[in-house]
């Protein structure tokens, strides 16, 4: 999972838990690998591991002190079924950790070991009848391996599993590649299979046999989740925040969980058991997931409708906040994450390749930071999470980060009234798991707009130059249509939704390109493609998308962009004249300002302090706005 990386030696394969980072473990090479007999053998040597790695006892606690491997030798690929001479070495053999061992056989360097260990039912079914020490054949090109662990569970190999307990198929190499494969499966209920690990396939060549350990990389199956909310209202503080965990209850009643909870509306979605498939869809080749286990879920048993994460966690005061009272932090690297912060507030869950919508819905108070002590209650503000960035997959530790802006899709009255002007923004970013890093951003109002980076960095606020990907929802539908209705600005300064909002629809010219709005922010078409078909993942594999569901462009260093959505493109333009008297310049003087009230001479430059006629235009189309600022 994220940030947790564990290193482990073993008999017959040095075992690596998860991910990232420079700390280094020296293990022992004491085989002349040009020996014609020489055992397959399991050590630790000089690899990179995280600065939360586990080693040696501890690292095998969390495989359950045991893992189980089946190795393959042939003339080529050894599990292609082109391959005659393809024969099985290690079949389903039992590895087990046991203190203070190693050395004491040919077998064992590293306390991991293999000979005469019980066998498993698959072993004895295949006719295996114990467990001997195997050693490198040289007259064949390569060895393949897979393997995997229940962890601290107990595995069973027939029946129905029950609590405690996981149902694993016998491994078959012969059906493991391809995206129908199946080299085994895990079932039983979801706290348990969060508790498998896989392996991905070692593939060794020849040249390797007799040097190095051969290095399984063991991944947890469970998904991990969290949440968290900002906001970056000026003026105001958000506290109280309030989750709702239904799209039934009405705004009248209110929020009443203080537990952080998504929801979704559709079913078969969020299970609570189920069966793992693991398979190789790439096998010895060239691609960016070669050899990597994939895993497919088939859910079964109860569903849930909401995940839950716990509490918030407000941050400390800041200026201008009342002391004693709680607030949500202001910026995205200062989030107020929900749950358990000894669990870097992750929730375990099952996987979800095909996606669902994941809903937020929130009550929560404004205070002003003037001191007035000022309060508004916004009811009912929600955003919707795209299925294409809910995809959940096994080892994969995803964080929904929610920015609450000066836009609202929710109401301020519970009595009739309409919404606020603006819609309420979130951000919901999608972070790494080991090496897989996923970032999504996400503006909801009546249309929501998602904004993904490959590589994002989730401390950086927001995004890097280089291409970003658009997808736009309305009515928790995925929209069509962005080669005619969505277009990509750029923007004079810095500005919220809002500021854009407002840009566009009361204008100080008529001009479309750049559009001009009366409060001085000026916003120039630039070029995105929406004939985009596919858009590209984290792991190596794209995203698949129709031409017209996403949008790319090109974002260049140090500049704002807004993505505009025309909801409504048939409202009514109004132009309206205004007198002042000024003392001081206005914002993008003398545009939009005339001496006359007929509006036909233009207001002196440099400003004089008078009398002066304010031409705008006002139309009332609906827009759905992000803005996107870059590095």
């Amino acid at each position: 999972m994220k940030k947790k990386i564990f290193f482990l030696s073993a008999a017959l394969a040095g075992l690596m838990l998860a991910s990232c980072s420079s700390d280094e473990f020296e293990g022992i090479q004491n085989q002349d690998p040009f020996t014609p007999e020489t055992p397959i053998l399991f050590s630790s040597l000089k690899t990179a591991t995280t600065r939360a790695n586990a080693t040696g006892a501890e690292a095998a606690a969390l495989l359950g002190n045991k893992f189980v491997v089946s190795g393959y030798k042939g003339a080529a690929t050894t599990f292609s079924t082109n391959d005659p001479k393809s024969s099985i070495v290690f079949d389903n053999y039992l590895v087990e950790w046991s203190e203070n061992t190693a050395n004491t056989t040919a077998s064992n360097t590293t306390n991991w070991e293999y000979v005469g260990k019980g066998l498993i039912k698959h072993a004895e079914t295949n006719g295996i009848t114990h467990q001997t020490v195997k050693y490198w054949d040289y007259s064949k090109a390569q060895y393949d391996f897979i393997a995997w662990s229940t962890g601290s569970k107990t595995a069973i190999f027939e029946g129905t599993p029950t609590t405690g307990q996981v149902l694993v198929s016998a491994i078959d190499p012969a059906n493991a590649t391809g995206a129908t494969g199946a080299a085994y499966t895990f079932t039983g209920a979801a706290a348990d299979l969060q508790g498998c690990y896989i392996a991905d396939l070692v593939t060794v060549k020849k040249a390797q046999y007799g040097d190095n350990p051969v290095q399984l990389t063991f991944r947890n199956l469970g998904t991990k989740v969290r949440i968290a909310l900002y906001e970056t209202i000026p003026g105001y503080s958000v506290k109280d925040v309030k989750f709702y965990t239904d799209a039934t209850t009405g705004i009248a009643t209110g929020a009443s969980s203080t537990s952080a909870t998504l929801y979704t509306t559709t079913t078969n979605d969020i299970y609570t058991s189920g069966t793992y498939t693991v398979y190789f869809p790439t096998v010895d080749g060239t691609t960016a997931d070669n050899n990597q286990a994939h895993v497919k879920f088939s859910g079964s048993g109860a569903q849930d409708t909401k995940v839950s994460y716990g509490p918030l966690n407000y941050t400390t005061n800041e200026d201008g906040e009342k002391v004693g009272t709680e607030f949500l932090g202001r910026s995205s690297t200062d989030a107020s994450f929900a749950g358990d912060p000894n669990a870097n507030y992750y929730t375990m869950y099952l996987p979800n390749e095909k996606g669902t919508i994941l809903n937020l819905r929130v009550d929560y108070t404004l205070e002003s930071t003037d001191g007035s002590g000022e309060e508004i209650t916004v009811h009912g503000a929600s955003a919707l999470v795209p299925a294409q960035y809910a995809t959940w997959k096994s080892n994969y530790a995803y964080t929904y980060i929610f920015k609450i802006s000066d836009n609202t899709n929710g109401w301020t009255s519970v009595d009739g009234d309409p919404a606020g002007l603006y819609p309420i923004t979130f951000d919901a970013v999608v972070v790494d798991s080991e090496v897989n890093t996923q970032s999504t951003i996400t503006t909801v109002a009546s249309t929501s707009i998602t904004t993904y980076q490959l590589n994002h960095d989730i401390t950086k606020d927001e995004y890097a130059a280089g291409d970003i990907y658009v997808q736009v929802m309305k009515d928790g539908a995925l929209k069509t249509d962005l080669g005619t209705n969505g277009q990509l600005y750029s923007l004079s300064t810095a500005a919220t939704e809002a500021e854009v909002l407002e840009a566009l629809n009361i204008r100080a010219t008529t001009e479309t390109d750049p559009i001009t709005g009366r409060n001085g922010l000026v916003l120039t078409k630039a070029t995105s493609d929406a004939t985009i078909t596919a858009v590209p993942g984290e792991d190596g594999n794209d995203i698949t998308v129709n031409a017209g569901e996403a949008a790319k462009f090109t974002a260049e260093s140090g500049k704002y962009y807004a993505y505009v959505y025309t909801v409504v493109a048939t409202g009514t333009s109004t132009d309206k004249v205004e007198k002042a008297s000024l003392t001081t310049e206005p914002a993008i003087w003398p545009t939009g300002w005339f001496t006359d009230a007929g509006c036909t001479t233009v207001a002196p430059s440099p400003f004089q302090a008078g009398d002066y006629y304010n031409k705008y235009y006002v139309n009332t189309n609906e827009y759905g706005v992000k803005v996107i600022k870059v590095q």
